[in-house]
């Protein structure tokens, strides 16, 4: 899905009845040098458009224009997507993705201001010497969160743009106190009009006298609308003692009827469609006259506006479009709706398609293609953009439709709102099943089970999992119920089931390029920690990848966090440090991410456990747990609260640990009961390790010994192999060597350290004794091969800030260089075989790491440098 270009860009000046009015283009000119904005506001037909294509023919050539078409039912959304294309020629240095951007505006409140902010300074940071930013048709933006919007950029605008806003009536803006501090140039009917001189002039042109051209001009009163259609009339022909807007309704009709027959038709039909293109216009199921009836409506002068050379496109006046489609609706009410329908199925804007479904009366179409397109949308709309889409429904169709239910559920999923989406997916359920869609209603039941786990509530979902065979179905419904399967087994506290079940929905997706499988799919940080995940999730990430490419989506962070776990549980530091900043770069690049953040706290946190800073991991921890998600209920609040106190208890916090446990109990009182029997399993470990810290040393190898003794289900976030580690470390400090042996062994016996992570000091330990007579030699030699990899990590202390170009990696070296050498952002991209939205990112990275704020900046840093590595003496 994709915007629809012609929303940004300026219709072309025409030859014909266009009068010169440099009267006033000098005003518009004298408004844009002395104003910060310029408030055209006049009603429809005064010539707004193209007062501004004239006034944007005049600019220097060195000025930046970025030009926004509104329309209809366009909000704050929709204005920052035009806004965003609209500046892309003058490559912004933006320090988040646009995407991400939008996403935190569409959450309201103060998040609008601080974007608003955030695309001023990207704007300021432009290398352009002055820009003008025109949006027309804003009566159109009637949503709060534009206005607000709109609001904040007319008090801040910087010295160096302009904003100009053209109304049919005037914005519900705070313009006031501009216009006292004049700091906003009005323009209304008054100067629009045409004056009797004016009429005089466009009247001869057109071959008429002065007595003609007088009485027009008091029929119209200097209208230009009406003045234009009146001068398209017969000259035999009466005309009414006055041209308002209900006699140009009548007289565009008369001119319409008066039309060969087979352009009149064509005028009609094709007036559903926003632009008009011959390919368009055929696919719509023209002939292949349509580009001759085309030239035709520019020949005539039929209210068209040129919006584009290539291909040749037009755009019908709006007062002239809605007299064509209220006359086919009047004559042709089914062909209209049919007409409708058509053209959504042609449009690649996913806000258009969905207007005009709902115009042809089609909601249902409307939702289906909601559903299909919903992760889709959501990865380039952002989950808040995607329920507005659902918002735009009629209410009682919005209750009624399990599609759009389900939709709703995809993005409140995202938004960690767990037990928002599950309310909408049980009425999805109920709905499906009413309808007889069988299909839905297994996909619905599939997809609510795993936000029931999501609440811990087990049960409730086992008994929907139950009815449901994943390998006696096919297709979304097999992945949504393996993946269902998976997490069942991961919070029941079956971690052994949980790897060869994740196993066979790796197998399912690799036979998929569906984004929203993978997308569901991304495996959290304790189902990583499973035993035999390891392999597994390599293969899911090299799938992840291969499935999103180039593609800049948020997806990407989510699979860069899972694979940064898996190389940590791995003990590959190094890596899982490199991955979880890439995750982390994306992250901020692309907004907030609820998700990332909390996996990327928890790993944070991980890594400094490893490195010794043990302040900063709890420090990390109590953050994690103030920004707990309330959606995500009493089961999420109960896992953040498991991983502080394995925290606290791998540093020897006995306060922490303490409180922690308090706390586990007070929240486990809170679950559903079906969960409660495996949760003391897990708290069994943190049990014994307070008795150690507390010098009870019986009660720690005895509680140890029994966590063992439950074997798998105790083992959360790999809490049996640490419980090995720690149990034989007071075994050997005890004398028992043999019984130390036999505790560490079946931890020795996977291919990673895994659960070992929480204690690197321990297993530095063991590593160092001599085993001799008590471990196999193999077990022995993977144990201090885990000890030399980690030892670096654990004695690494912080050097030295790295030198400004060693911070960049080669390819920002190359990007950077490129930007020295004057390349925009899509002259890079063609140099170096990247996508434009990846050199952005560059570009962000750039200025972050070398904290500078613009490409100019950038540019004088490279130079600086590259001069000064070729002096006699310096190294390059």
């Amino acid at each position: 899905m994709a915007l629809a270009h012609t929303k940004t860009r300026a219709p072309r000046p025409r030859a014909g009845l266009l009068l010169p009015r440099p009267a006033l283009l000098a005003s518009v000119q004298q408004a844009l040098d002395g104003h910060r904005a310029l408030l055209i506001c006049a009603p429809a037909g005064y010539g707004k458009t193209a007062l501004l294509t004239q006034a944007l023919a005049g600019v220097p050539a060195d000025t930046a224009v970025a030009w926004v078409s509104l329309d209809e039912g366009d909000d704050l959304g929709r204005l920052l997507d035009c806004l965003f294309a609209a500046f892309e020629p003058y490559d912004p240095p933006w320090r988040t993705a646009p995407e991400g951007l939008r996403d935190a505006a569409l959450r309201g409140g103060a998040e609008i201001v601080t974007v608003a902010d955030a695309m001023l300074n990207a704007l300021e940071a432009c290398e352009v010497g002055c820009g003008l930013i025109v949006l027309d048709d804003v009566h159109h933006l009637v949503d709060p969160a534009s206005l607000q919007f709109l609001d904040r950029w007319l008090a801040r605008m910087g010295e160096r743009w302009r904003l100009v806003l053209a109304a049919r009536h005037e914005p519900a803006l705070r313009l006031a106190r501009l216009r006292a501090a004049g700091d906003l140039a009005d323009l209304g009917p008054a100067e629009l009009a045409l004056a009797r001189g004016e009429v005089q002039q466009l009247a001869q042109a057109a071959g008429l006298d002065d007595g003609a051209a007088a009485g027009l001009y008091e029929r119209c009163q200097g209208w230009p609308a009406g003045l234009r259609l009146a001068l398209g009339m017969s000259q035999g022909q009466r005309l009414p003692a006055a041209i308002d807007r209900a006699t140009f309704d009548y007289l565009a009709a008369e001119v319409l009827d008066r039309l060969e027959a087979g352009l009149r038709g064509f005028l009609l039909r094709t007036s559903v469609l926003h632009e008009l293109d011959a390919a368009r216009c055929q696919a719509l199921g023209e002939g292949a006259n349509a580009a001759a009836w085309l030239a035709e409506m520019e020949r005539l002068s039929l209210f068209v506006t040129v919006v584009d050379l290539a291909p040749h496109t037009l755009r019908l006046h709006q007062l002239f479009r809605d007299m064509l489609q209220q006359r086919l609706r009047q004559e042709q009410p089914e062909a209209y709706r049919d007409l409708l329908e058509r053209a959504a199925m042609l449009e690649t804007d996913a806000v258009r398609r969905q207007g005009l479904l709902l115009a042809a009366e089609r909601p249902q179409r409307a939702a289906e293609l909601l559903l299909g397109d919903g992760a889709l949308l959501m990865n380039h709309l952002g989950a808040q953009g995607l329920l507005d889409l659902t918002r735009r429904f009629d209410p009682g169709f919005a209750e009624a439709s399990p599609e759009l239910h389900r939709t709703k559920a995809l993005a409140l999923w995202v938004l960690w709102e767990a037990q928002q989406a599950e309310w909408h997916l049980s009425r999805a359920e109920v709905l499906f099943e009413a309808r007889g869609d069988e299909a839905g209603l297994r996909a619905s039941r599939a997809h609510r089970s795993i936000l029931l786990i999501a609440q811990g509530r087990l049960g409730d979902a086992e008994a929907l999992l139950r009815d449901l065979d994943p390998f006696a179905l096919s297709g979304e419904l097999r992945r949504l119920t393996l993946l269902g399967r998976a997490w069942h087994a991961l919070e029941s506290c079956h971690f052994d089931a949980v790897a060869p079940l994740f196993d066979a929905l790796v197998t399912e997706l690799l036979q998929t390029a569906s984004l929203e499988a993978w997308y569901t799919g991304s495996p959290p940080p304790r189902q990583v920690s499973c035993t035999g995940m390891a392999t597994v999730t390599d293969r899911w990430y090299r799938g992840a990848m291969q499935v999103l490419g180039e593609r800049p989506l948020p997806f990407g962070v989510n699979a860069h966090m899972a694979q940064a776990w898996n190389l940590f549980w791995q003990g590959r530091i190094a890596e899982a440090q490199e991955l979880l900043a890439r995750a982390e770069a994306d992250a901020a690049w692309f907004g907030r991410l609820v998700i990332a953040r909390n996996h990327g706290q928890a790993l944070h946190a991980m890594l400094d456990l490893v490195h010794g800073r043990h302040d900063a991991a709890l420090e990390l921890m109590r953050l994690r747990l103030a920004e707990h998600v309330p959606g995500y209920g009493t089961w999420g609040h109960w896992h953040a609260s498991f991983f502080m106190a394995r925290v606290a208890a791998a540093v020897g916090n006995r306060e922490v640990l303490v409180e922690g446990l308090e706390s586990l109990v007070r929240l486990g009182a809170d679950l559903p009961d079906l969960v409660m029997p495996h949760r003391p399993r897990p708290l069994q470990g943190l049990r014994a390790r307070l008795a150690a810290l507390e010098g009870r040393r019986g009660e720690a190898i005895a509680g140890w010994r029994v966590l063992l003794s439950d074997g798998e289900s105790g083992d959360l976030l790999g809490q049996l192999a640490e419980a090995r580690l720690r149990l034989a470390v007071v075994l050997l400090d005890g004398g028992d060597r043999a019984g130390a042996a036999e505790a560490l062994a079946p931890a020795l016996a996977r291919r990673e350290p895994g659960g070992l992570m929480w204690a690197i000091p321990e297993l530095l330990r063991v590593a160092a004794e001599d085993w001799r007579g008590e471990l196999d030699a193999a077990e022995v030699a993977r144990l201090r091969g885990w000890a030399d990899a980690l030892r670096p990590a654990v004695l690494a202390m912080a050097g030295p800030m790295a030198a400004a170009d060693d911070r960049l990696s080669q390819r920002e070296t190359e990007v950077i260089a490129q930007i020295a050498a004057g390349a925009s952002n899509k002259h890079i991209a063609r140099a170096l075989d990247l996508s434009p939205h990846t050199v952005k990112r560059h570009v962000a990275n750039i200025l972050d790491k070398l904290g500078l704020n613009s490409r100019g900046e950038a540019a004088a840093w490279w130079n600086r440098r590259d001069q000064a590595s070729t002096r006699p003496g310096t190294l390059a």
